[in-house]
């Protein structure tokens, strides 16, 4: 069913935190928003899965694999701040990431406010190409874009023939 994770310092150390399936995707949104992702209104429609991780009861931790057009995308990865640094998002990652390679995607995108996360987990910056420029969609436009928002694209190549 869940996988436990070790807190090690956060999220109170008596207790685990357990990740799973979510199906509760506004619950997703929720926590997202409220850790500094932005709604931008697009709908469920493209989304293959979604975890959680769940703290004494409480959605603490969640993401998503997305699929826009024919890219895999990690979407809506966010963790409560009082948990982070601990390994939830590692985990909730390394789901998404089984969950792509099952589905036989060679590749994992995602656009992400905090890269180093991502370099982190094997991910590669992407300069330029009609991945970025899709996956960076209406960041282009926006306002923020380049001032306050600074979002980058990257992807990671899943190996084949096991896991």
């Amino acid at each position: 069913e869940g996988d436990d994770v070790s807190p090690d310092g956060c999220c109170r150390q008596e207790a685990e935190t357990t990740i799973g399936a979510l199906t509760d995707l506004a619950a997703m949104r929720r926590l997202g928003v409220a850790n500094g992702l932005e709604d931008a209104g697009r709908g469920d429609d493209g989304i293959v899965a979604a975890w959680g991780a769940s703290f004494a009861g409480r959605l603490v931790g969640a993401v998503c694999l997305e699929r826009r057009g024919s890219l895999q995308t990690v979407n809506w990865l966010a963790v409560e701040e009082e948990c982070r640094r601990c390994g939830i998002a590692t985990a909730l990652c390394a789901e998404v990431e089984q969950e792509a390679r099952r589905g036989g995607a060679r590749q994992l995108w995602v656009t992400a406010r905090a890269p180093r996360f991502f370099v982190a987990q094997g991910f590669e910056h992407v300069a330029h190409g009609p991945e970025r420029e899709t996956l960076l969609g209406g960041c282009l436009s926006c306002p923020q874009y380049g001032r306050q928002c600074r979002p980058e694209v990257l992807v990671k190549t899943l190996e084949t023939g096991g896991s």
